[in-house]
């Protein structure tokens, strides 16, 4: 599949110092393992992160501070599901049943994650989502969803699919599209 790019969907301090960052991403499916791949880089913006936070850990809030997104649905039913990753190799993942109403944040996929920092200004992130736990249904049409970063400080908000917002919101599966054309 070809790279694709990220584009800014709002910003705390408008686009200003913006200019040159980059946010790539690109999926592969292994069908035969029933995996998704998805690779993330980010150029151009220096990371914010939580060094107290181990790496490599689980946390709920990750996303307040530098993070890569994938949210996915694989069947036509309507939960999906969050998948995020730091510079340093934090993660999280969420099962959604209804928007900031209903999900499990008990949840685990058993999905793989690795991020490396590339320099001061550069990172690269990388995710294996077993899809079998997902209730894929082994169609490629099935795989439905956005990718998405939250960078820097002040933030700026980055979305494969969304439109531009005045508030950021990223749960809003009504925007979600095929992972694969």
């Amino acid at each position: 599949m070809a790279i694709q790019s990220l584009k800014i969907v709002h910003s705390e301090s408008g686009s200003s110092g913006l200019e040159k960052t980059q946010v790539k991403v690109e999926f592969d499916l292994d069908s035969r393992a029933a995996l998704l791949k998805a690779k993330f880089k980010v150029d151009g913006v220096p990371s914010f992160t939580n060094s107290k936070l181990p790496m490599g850990a689980s946390a709920w809030g990750l996303w307040e501070w530098d993070v890569v997104e994938v949210f996915l649905r694989a069947s036509p039913q309507p939960t999906y599901y969050e998948f995020q990753i730091s510079p340093l190799g934090q993660y999280f993942e969420l099962e959604i049943f209804k928007p900031r109403k209903k999900f499990n944040k008990d949840f685990s996929s058993g999905f793989t994650h690795s991020s490396k920092v590339l320099s001061e200004t550069a990172w690269e992130a990388e995710f294996g989502i077993p899809l079998k736990k997902l209730g894929w249904t082994g169609a490629k049409e099935d795989l439905q969803g956005n990718a998405f970063a939250i960078l820097g400080k002040p933030r700026s908000y980055w979305s494969l699919f969304l439109p531009a917002q005045e508030k950021p919101d990223f749960h809003l599966p009504r925007h979600f599209k095929p992972i694969f054309l």
